[in-house]
């Protein structure tokens, strides 16, 4: 299975981000009980992977912290193929993707080596969407932010494709922020 850790929006956060959710022909908006932030993509991994992973993850010892969500982008230089909402720029976000990192070395799982930017996928675009579109979504999102909200857990979440439409996500754990230091 298809394994990502993530932080998952509160409802009213969610919903701010739908709201922004339109002009851009051939995007298809990402649902809002799907809006994530991820904190690390761990690709397939079978049974005995996830549940070492589970256990790693789960050796975080870290208080809980506050976010929110501005400005916007999009991946892929010459055919954009997401676009997204901007993260606040966070240590604790920042803390919290390494952990996810170390904790996939140490299950063995091999994850990608790409640069974190911390982003909520607003949508995935169809080819050729019209860049004109995309540059006026941006543009509107540019001096767009959240009020501030708590992070006070994060989760394992398995992706499963569907035949027609969006994959389909399953919390498999969740892990609460309440305490400081790493346990070993």
């Amino acid at each position: 299975m298809k394994l990502f850790a993530a932080i998952f929006l509160p409802e009213k956060i969610a919903l701010d981000c739908t709201r922004e959710q339109k002009g851009v022909a051939g995007a298809r908006w990402v649902s809002e009980e799907k809006l994530h932030i991820t904190l690390g993509f761990f690709g397939d991994v079978d049974a005995d992977g996830a549940e070492l992973l589970d256990q790693e993850l789960g050796k975080l010892r870290m208080g809980s912290f506050e976010l929110n969500l501005e400005g916007g982008g999009h991946f892929g230089k010459t055919e954009p193929h997401a676009i997204w909402a901007g993260v606040s720029p966070s240590p604790e976000l920042i803390r919290l993707n390494t952990h996810c990192r170390h904790a996939a070395r140490r299950a063995d799982i091999q994850m990608e080596a790409r640069k974190y930017t911390p982003h909520v996928t607003m949508a995935y675009m169809k080819p050729k969407s019209p860049l004109d579109r995309i540059i006026s979504f941006e543009q509107r999102l540019a001096d767009w932010s959240t009020r501030p909200f708590l992070v006070d857990s994060f989760s394992l979440v398995s992706s499963h494709t569907k035949k027609r439409g969006p994959n389909m996500y399953r919390e498999e754990a969740t892990f609460p922020l309440l305490g400081e230091g790493v346990a070993p």
